[in-house]
């Protein structure tokens, strides 16, 4: 009882008033909601530059090839120069040029290739490439087959024009078994923005220990247990306020996919939030001097984010990181986030969700032990 008593006043000293409501929740919910929407939110097509100073038919058959694959937003440049400073500026994804006598060549059977330009290998600049090298395969086998029935001249254009009907196409059918490509992204943001209530958790109970409140509870009949447990309930309330609204403004107000159903989704950002409020409440015990408070951010957010993939992939780093990733809440709730995106259910991440659950025991224990109510800030 002593515990809800703590944690009700915590949550009324934080949003109990419009300031605090608009500062702890609306504001930070509508920051992250935006970062969000317009950091994952990526445009599928790559952003393309041509010329064509092909005078055939040939030419004017790949620039209408590439704009039927959907991949690409082509556009024509003026001149090559200004094709390469839009490609240096990174104005532009990749550029490509058809040189002058494209079709007379292949004609002729002569190898013929288009110029890419491009700043440096990517996802865009590489399908740019095999687009390009299939749809000239394609013309000069067309091409070959003509010639040997002696109709190159006059029935080119016909099977280019039969050709750009694609009267047989292939159907595309998604299933979904794969995790969105944007989910990686917005979880690690997410993740992130939940880590901010370390220093929250932090600054009350070092601030409570600043004003003797802290010192005051503690000459009642109350433990330091239920002290830590209070603080520990109103973090959590106070969060789980902050995941919803995070979470139902970006999916229903920004339209945002994240390829997984809300209440798992959910479920597993509350065990995290679990594990957030057990390392402010471990490190609260720890810090005994408000001017400490802005190191717990390089000390505790920035390293765990990084170590637990919400930058990048932990897969792409050093076997002996990844070892150090499995200590770390984030690696946790970022893998069992991708499995529920991928199509699998709660029982494919129950070690996860139970990881996560320890990791807010154990640092609630923790917290419990070095925290030392009686005593006022240090210095």
């Amino acid at each position: 009882m002593n515990s809800l008593f703590i944690a009700l006043n915590l949550i009324k000293r934080t949003i109990g008033n419009r300031r605090g409501f608009l500062l702890f929740i609306v504001s930070p919910a509508l920051i992250v909601s935006l970062i969000i929407g317009l950091a994952a939110k990526q445009d599928e097509k790559a952003s393309v530059l041509y010329i064509n100073s092909d005078k055939g038919p040939v030419g004017r058959h790949i620039v209408q090839e590439l704009e039927y694959t959907g991949r690409y937003r082509l556009s024509a440049a003026a001149t090559p120069d200004a094709m390469r400073t839009a490609v240096i500026e990174q104005k532009a994804d990749a550029a490509f040029i058809i040189p002058e006598g494209f079709s007379e060549g292949l004609k002729e059977g002569r190898a013929m290739r288009v110029e890419l330009l491009e700043l440096s290998m990517s996802e865009a600049s590489f399908t740019l490439r095999m687009s390009l090298d299939q749809t000239i395969r394609q013309v000069s086998t067309a091409m070959q087959a003509l010639d040997a029935s002696g109709q190159a001249d006059d029935q080119l254009n016909l099977v280019l024009e039969q050709v750009e009907k694609h009267q047989v196409r292939a159907t595309r059918t998604d299933y979904g078994w794969y995790a969105s490509p944007a989910l990686g992204l917005a979880t690690g943001i997410l993740l992130m923005f939940l880590m901010g209530l370390v220093n929250s958790s932090v600054s009350i109970m070092v601030e409570d220990r600043k004003q003797k409140t802290m010192t005051r509870i503690f000459t009642a009949p109350v433990r330091a247990y239920e002290i830590m447990l209070g603080n520990f309930l109103g973090s959590f309330a106070v969060g789980t306020l902050q995941i919803v609204l995070v979470l139902a403004f970006t999916r229903y107000a920004m339209n945002f996919s994240y390829g997984l159903p809300f209440m798992k989704h959910l479920l597993v950002m509350e065990c995290f939030l679990l594990a957030v409020i057990g390392i402010g409440s471990a490190v609260a015990g720890l810090v005994r001097n408000s001017e400490n408070i802005g190191a717990v951010n390089s000390m505790v957010t920035a390293p765990t984010c990084m170590l637990g993939g919400c930058f990048w992939p932990v897969s792409i780093m050093p076997e002996f990181m990844q070892k150090l990733a499995n200590f770390v809440p984030q690696t946790w709730a970022i893998e069992a986030i991708r499995r529920l995106g991928s199509g699998q259910g709660l029982g494919d991440i129950a070690m996860h969700l139970g990881v996560l659950g320890l990791f807010a025991l154990v640092l609630l224990g923790i917290g419990s032990v070095v925290m030392k109510p009686g005593e006022t800030e240090a210095g």
